[in-house]
């Protein structure tokens, strides 16, 4: 009697969907400031960006990773924070400017960084005038009979939902630090827990890193642990975060299998020693038989003012 064969089912893709994320900004050059301006921390900043900062944000490499990126065609761009430097209001306003140029609202979601949140500001002149790209879309709204104003909030694109959180808190001088705090946090489990239900591919963004050792006390994410310990119990395939303006990949074993927590370099930042130091990710998620495929190309600035991929992960 021959042994039993068995038949190799090729793998069939139903679903693809192309995501970019960018984080870090720090548009440059940062508008004149009032010396009435800078009678708060602003002043730290003030002094730093024209000690250093200035040359290494560049406006001409975020303009040449964009470009990169739009003519790539992703189905939707996240932002992951620090769009401003010091907070000042027409930095506000340009930001704006900038979050229309790479597309509609419903093409692009944009969450806040610490740099965001410098000061305290009235959100009419802050953060408020990018709402359109802070806010749920119909399909996400529909997860909460009651849906929590500002964040956090979800978007839901077919079969991908991104879960949008906001750890941009205004803090001491010389300090960089995050909070997402116990609303959000429990919005975030019952989001992760529901979209689960559907068998989502979920994505959650947030700009200080999510999980220990990731960052410095000064810097770091003050609730870090509650988070890494939703991420564990209520699953999710991946998370997004820039801050520490480096890319980095880490894995954590949740209810649903692995989650990859991934964080990109600023979008602007200048060649260091001749080392590509900008860059964004692209996703490419596909839903591959009963279970999903993520590959991450890494899309870095060159010297020579041209951007290539030079990586490419298999994160599930």
């Amino acid at each position: 009697m021959s042994p039993p064969t068995s038949e190799v089912t090729p793998a069939l893709t139903v679903f693809m969907f192309k995501l970019a994320h960018l984080s870090d900004i720090h548009l440059s050059p940062i508008p004149h400031a009032r010396r009435r301006d800078l009678l708060s921390k602003r002043i730290i900043g003030y002094v730093n960006w024209h000690r250093g900062r200035k040359l290494v944000h560049r406006r001409e490499v975020l303009d040449m990773l964009t470009r990169d990126m739009l003519a790539r065609n992703p189905d939707h761009i996240a932002v992951t924070g620090d769009l401003v430097n010091l907070g000042l209001p027409e930095e506000f306003k340009r930001a704006a400017q900038w979050l229309e140029e790479l597309g509609p609202p419903d093409h692009v979601t944009a969450i806040p960084g610490n740099h965001d949140a410098y000061v305290r500001l009235n959100p009419e002149r802050g953060t408020g005038l990018w709402t359109p790209y802070m806010e749920a879309n119909p399909a996400g709204e529909e997860l909460f009979a009651t849906p929590p104003k500002g964040f956090p909030f979800v978007r839901r694109y077919g079969d991908i939902a991104l879960i949008a959180l906001s750890s941009a808190i205004p803090t001491m001088p010389f300090l960089a630090a995050g909070r997402v705090g116990s609303t959000q946090r429990s919005y975030l489990a019952k989001a992760l827990t529901e979209l689960g239900k559907h068998d989502l591919f979920r994505v959650v963004l947030i700009h200080h890193p999510p999980l220990p050792g990731l960052a410095p006390w000064r810097r770091a994410l003050r609730d870090r642990e509650k988070i890494k310990k939703i991420l564990k119990e209520c699953g999710a395939e991946l998370a997004l975060h820039g801050h520490n303006h480096e890319g980095s990949v880490e894995q954590i074993e949740t209810i649903s299998g692995l989650c990859s927590v991934v964080g990109v370099p600023s979008a602007s930042e200048a060649m260091d020693d001749g080392e590509p130091a900008a860059g964004y990710n692209e996703y490419c998620i596909s839903r591959v038989n009963s279970g999903w495929q993520c590959e991450m190309g890494i899309r870095s600035a060159s010297r020579e003012g041209r951007t290539w991929e030079s990586r490419t992960l298999i994160l599930r």
